[in-house]
């Protein structure tokens, strides 16, 4: 006869489970962010979390994330690695949800444009975990499908300034840049043919400073197999050098040396240098007030759909946290699915895990267990029908109430479920009280205990 043995009950590494504290801090975060987008008349969506694997690669040979595949098997007793996927397609875990939406937008054609939705859920990511980056995380995402206009990339850093004040971060600053300055650094450097390696080095500035980024940029092909080899000549380097010393606190000043550097040189340059100042005349005219966003020439970005301005929030008192909002414009995502259509896309997207654990560590989220505002206890057996009736009650009056549900009807044991839990008041219902039609009402903050009328109960916590 086969023993049974436990099995332990660990986690898969680079996810977590989500208890009630987290849980609350989540959802109040979730209806915050919900809250802002829907006032700039963003409308939900929802897709699912597998697509199909050229959905999220697009054919791409060169395409290197680390994604989840999917896998049906059936028990234990299937051990054969070669079992076919869902049906005869290659089926992965979505890494993001633009893609998804990309795809949307051209199966539904009937959709109006711009097409401004929001839509939040789990993406899936084959990563190194480390703190504050999970291979299973939230992500809340809003984007406008179908509009070029520069206020619409204006926007996007508007609703990013919104939903950070309104989720109550008191230091955050968004920094952007556009991927056409950057393709215009390239060009003037002659390298238009890696630029998406100089975008990807350059991105790096923050880690390997720069030192690190002008030796990667120089480096030469280890074989003729290595593509990935920028080989920038000396007067590249000292291009890029000047570019990446820019840095002055104000974006006027950062544009303005940034013409110095590359105005007239490249054509994407200067159209990039129009889009930042466009964006930053917007922000101005919105009065948001420039402590809160900064033109920063370093912010590249990682994936490769970026065609135009990107964004990434940081915490003020939390940088190596990492962005906790990025996004930006994404012109043609939907050509893998209708080619040449180019249908232009801005957005941007909240890590909700990421976002969660920085305003823990700052202490912006409460740590209660529960929403319950009273429990009622129970006095044995016969006085139950005392502890029901009132706790129907104080529900129908609105309240958030509980009745204790455990073993025993010790009073000690019920207040210590109140205070683990967080609960602020305790309804006590024991003989006398059932007799006099009164109740006693504990505050466990202020430690406090009074005797009431119901009805004087019910009003106190309404």
């Amino acid at each position: 006869m086969q023993e049974n043995k436990a099995v332990k009950p660990e986690l898969v590494g680079g996810t977590r489970d989500m208890l009630p504290a987290d849980a609350f801090a989540q959802q109040f975060v979730f209806s915050t962010i919900q809250r802002v987008y829907e006032s700039f008349g963003f409308v939900p969506l929802d897709t699912p979390c597998m697509e199909r694997r050229n959905v999220l690669t697009g054919d791409d040979p060169n395409f290197n994330k680390s994604i989840f595949s999917v896998r049906v098997v059936r028990g234990t007793e299937n051990k054969d690695e070669s079992l076919s996927l869902l049906g005869d397609d290659d089926v992965a875990l979505r890494f993001d949800l633009t893609v998804s939406l990309a795809r949307v937008v051209v199966a539904y054609p009937e959709l109006p444009k711009p097409f401004k939705r929001y839509q939040y859920g789990k993406v899936f990511r084959g990563e190194q975990p480390q703190a504050g980056r999970f291979r299973e995380f939230y992500q809340f995402d809003f984007d406008i499908i179908g509009s070029r206009s520069i206020l619409a990339d204006t926007e996007v850093v508007q609703v990013m300034y919104e939903t950070m004040k309104a989720l109550g971060v008191p230091g955050f600053v968004i920094r952007f840049n556009t991927r056409k300055v950057l393709n215009g650094l390239a060009q003037a450097c002659g390298c238009v043919g890696k630029s998406k390696e100089v975008f990807r080095i350059i991105d790096k500035f923050d880690k390997i400073g720069l030192d690190g980024v002008l030796g990667e940029l120089k480096r030469k092909p280890a074989n003729r197999f290595d593509e990935s080899a920028v080989s920038m000549d000396e007067a590249g380097l000292e291009l890029v050098t000047r570019f990446l010393g820019i840095k002055p606190e104000k974006s006027s000043e950062v544009l303005a040396g940034v013409k110095e550097v590359l105005g007239g040189k490249s054509e994407f340059a200067d159209e990039g240098i129009r889009e930042l100042q466009e964006i930053c005349q917007g922000l101005s005219f919105l009065g948001i007030p420039e402590d809160f966003w900064r033109v920063d020439l370093s912010v590249a970005r990682g994936l490769d759909y970026y065609t135009g301005p990107v964004f990434e929030t940081y915490l003020s008192d939390l940088p190596e946290l990492g962005s906790v909002f990025s996004g930006g414009r994404f012109d043609g995502l939907a050509n893998r699915f209708m080619p040449d259509s180019n249908i232009a896309g801005v957005g941007a997207s909240v890590g909700i895990d990421r976002l969660i654990v920085g305003m823990r560590k700052l202490g912006l989220l409460g740590t209660n267990e529960s929403r319950t505002k009273v429990l009622v206890t129970v006095f044995g057996k016969e006085m139950e029908k005392y502890s029901l009736s009132f706790s129907g009650r104080l529900r129908q009056a609105g309240v958030d109430t509980e009745i204790y549900l455990g073993d025993g009807y010790t009073l000690r044991a019920q207040m210590a479920y109140a205070a683990k839990k967080g609960i602020p008041y305790v309804v006590i219902i024991g003989p006398d009280e059932s007799s006099s039609g009164k109740v006693q009402l504990k505050d466990m903050t202020a430690r406090k205990q009074q005797l009431f009328t119901q009805e004087e109960c019910i009003d106190i916590l309404k």
